[in-house]
């Protein structure tokens, strides 16, 4: 703050030799029109008169130009005031001396003299134009100086150079005193801006730490109402209504009835509604004719009411509601802050969300992860566990019957090797269901024609597989093996629970759309009391098809109904349908 006053010098100064130069064109226009009326008053060479005139105005063009080209630090004041006595003792010179009726123009450069710097220099321009004025009486001859005649001119010269100057001076502290009472002003100004945004900065700092809902509110009313502090207006009500499906709620308050902290807003009308819709701050003039801030007591109070919305992009997650007493209290500085505190939060809720979000799936997919281990864990126990453990009493059964009967030992023997090729083939198609190598080495086709075939020797129903070849030259290896897991599922599905005696799987491509089916002439079932028994089966099965889907960018149906069969149709958009995977080094090998 310091160099105010050393940056302010300059421009003030510049502004008086504007001032200045402004009166030095009055200064020729009256010099010139005073000749003009009054030829025969004294003698001087016309040429003269007007080259000195020319002369003046040459001058003072170039201080104003001076003034607007030269940046260097010029000693201008020190300069125009010795360009000003000598252009003044000229004119008064060539046109009569102490008897020229231009002798008053003398006063220019006294008075500038005396408001520049004070009395003392107004006094001594004075003295030096009479002692000029003298010595060029003297130089032309003329010694009749009438003393009465000359000290009045010098007394009325010196006075008006003591008025100026006392004037001057005392104007000079009336500006000094408003500027410093402006520049006090400017800096609590600056100061409470400094505060404010400290507080700003403070804020946005602690909401990017912060994932609780209620802490971020309760932030971002504390600044607000910051930003009310060491003002002429009290810290108004304020509070922040969130979205919720019943419309808005009030989450956090500043100052408000409790008969309003319980209070439902619809956020359907007024000004709630046009800053939600409009995604800007709304001013209201009348809360109290607001057809739902009105239906608040607070707002009984209130003259104006700010609505700002809280919401990113097209997300709205509610409002921030400030009742003031005073219209006035919301200026154009405040709403501003207001609005990046807005901002702030909306962000902070978003992030919040977004934190919660990640958590709710984190939590999902720990859940999923367990569904998928127990579903091993029974699948593991139900077929290969059981097979291998009943070839071991086979086993333990051939060792006593070679003791006590070894003529019974080949057919036994037979049976044994029947249970082994069955586990073993149980085990190749337990590790075809966890990683099909062959979608990979031969793709999506060749892995569900082997389906198929793996299933036809375990299962009594009849699988059908109609496939467009092509399919393997539009899909990528992530999305081959999405399409796989959605097929093997609904499969599945079928196998458990449809109880059929043919199962169709069909691909074909129908423009730049994949078009899927997995059919059955089972039992089916109603699909709508599946979805509302959904959350107490446990089951993940139909969810996990449906995420896969939405990773594929596609749509997913299933149609049943009791006793008609159960039909899954997956639709996928081509040839993006992939997650814009690169295809995997065997694919590229192959």
């Amino acid at each position: 703050m310091e160099t105010r006053p050393a940056s302010s010098a300059p421009t003030d100064s510049a502004q008086m030799e504007w001032i200045l130069g402004n009166l030095r064109w009055l200064l020729i226009v009256a010099m010139a029109l005073t000749a003009a009326l009054n030829p025969g008053s004294w003698q001087a060479s016309e040429a003269a008169f007007i080259a000195l005139l020319l002369l003046t105005g040459l001058y003072n063009l170039l201080v104003l130009l001076a003034l607007v080209f030269v940046r260097s630090r010029l000693p201008l004041p020190a300069i125009t005031l010795a360009g000003d006595v000598l252009i003044t003792l000229s004119f008064i010179a060539i046109t009569g001396g102490l008897s020229s009726p231009l002798f008053f123009f003398a006063f220019l450069p006294i008075l500038t003299a005396a408001l520049r710097i004070g009395w003392w220099a107004g006094e001594l321009v004075t003295f030096g134009l009479m002692g000029g004025l003298i010595l060029w009486e003297g130089i032309q001859g003329r010694g009749d100086l009438v003393l009465p005649s000359f000290l009045v001119q010098a007394s009325v010269l010196a006075l008006g150079a003591l008025l100026t100057g006392t004037v001057g001076d005392r104007l000079k502290r009336e500006i000094l005193r408003e500027l410093q009472e402006r520049e006090l002003i400017q800096r609590r100004l600056l100061a409470q801006t400094r505060q404010q945004l400290q507080g700003l900065f403070e804020l946005a700092a602690a909401l990017g730490q912060m994932r609780r809902t209620e802490e971020i509110l309760h932030a971002a009313l504390e600044v607000s109402e910051g930003l009310f502090r060491g003002s002429v207006h009290p810290a108004p009500p304020m509070f922040i209504a969130l979205l919720d499906p019943e419309g808005l709620r009030v989450a956090a308050a500043r100052r408000l009835p409790p008969r309003d902290e319980r209070a439902r807003l619809p956020g359907l009308e007024g000004a709630i509604r046009e800053a939600l819709e409009r995604g800007e701050a709304t001013l209201c003039s009348h809360p109290t004719q607001d057809p739902e801030l009105g239906r608040l007591v607070v707002m009984r109070i209130a003259q104006a009411a700010l609505v700002l919305p809280l919401g990113i992009g097209l997300d709205r997650y509610g409002v921030l509601v400030i009742a003031g007493p005073d219209p006035q209290v919301f200026t154009s500085e405040r709403r501003d802050l207001l609005r990046l505190i807005a901002t702030q939060a909306s962000i902070a809720l978003q992030n919040a969300l977004l934190y919660h979000t990640l958590q709710r799936e984190k939590e999902r997919l720990v859940e999923v992860e367990e569904e998928a281990r127990r579903r091993l864990a029974r699948e593991l126990h139900d077929g290969p566990t059981q097979s291998v453990a009943a070839l071991a009493m086979r086993l333990n059964f051939l060792q006593k019957l070679f003791q006590h009967d070894p003529a019974q030992l080949p057919s036994e023997l037979a049976k044994a090797e029947q249970m082994a090729r069955q586990a073993v083939q149980e085990l190749r198609q337990f590790l075809f269901r966890l990683r099909p190598l062959i979608l990979e080495s031969q793709g999506l086709v060749a892995a569900l024609t082997h389906l198929a075939e793996r299933l036809q020797e375990i299962e009594p129903f009849a699988i059908h597989v109609e496939v467009d070849p092509a399919v393997d030259q539009k899909l990528d290896p992530n999305a081959k093996g999405l399409v796989f897991s959605i097929v093997e599922e609904a499969v599945n599905n079928a196998r458990k629970h449809a109880e059929p005696q043919n199962v169709w799987i069909r691909m074909r491509i129908e423009g730049d759309q994949l078009q899927v089916s997995v059919e059955d002439d089972g039992v089916g079932f109603d699909p709508q009391a599946l979805r509302a028994d959904y959350g107490r089966r446990g089951s993940m099965g139909m969810l996990s098809m449906m995420e896969r889907a939405g990773l594929l960018r596609g749509e997913f149906w299933v149609e049943s109904a009791p006793g008609q069969g159960t039909r899954v149709r997956l639709q996928i958009p081509l040839p993006n349908a992939a997650l814009d995977a690169k295809p995997s080094p065997r694919e590229e090998a192959r």
